[in-house]
């Protein structure tokens, strides 16, 4: 299998005002898309009752996964957490030990690769 990492955050709404989430939510799927090579996909889901959001990344390896998290905590870590506040996380794939302890306090869930083939 490959190095390829991959993620689902599940994350509850902490504003009422649709816009700051819709705000944020565009110039951060700007950010990456233009910012970071290494991220194949940054997919934001909001559940019909507009509650919860669920965010797919999906990153090269581990590397660019923890160069997301960094990007993430220099540049939007505040507003983030004022919109949203995670619920859960599923980790996919192999992550290194440092991506591990980056996602730690997510208590986030860990499944790895059996088998199955994207294009």
């Amino acid at each position: 299998m490959n190095s390829e990492v991959s993620w689902i955050l599940t994350a509850r709404l902490a504003t009422t005002d649709p816009k700051t989430f819709e705000g944020l939510m565009v110039e951060m799927v700007k950010a990456v898309q233009h910012l970071q090579g290494n991220t194949s996909a940054y997919v934001w889901y909001l559940s019909e009752d507009g509650q919860f959001c669920e965010i797919f990344s999906s990153f090269k390896d581990s590397n660019a996964a923890l160069l997301h998290l960094n990007w993430l905590s220099n540049s939007y870590a505040h507003e983030f957490m004022d919109a949203l506040h995670p619920s859960s996380m599923t980790v996919y794939g192999k992550p290194s030990y440092e991506l591990r302890n980056a996602l730690a306090s997510l208590s986030p869930k860990f499944v790895q690769t059996v088998g199955g083939f994207a294009r």
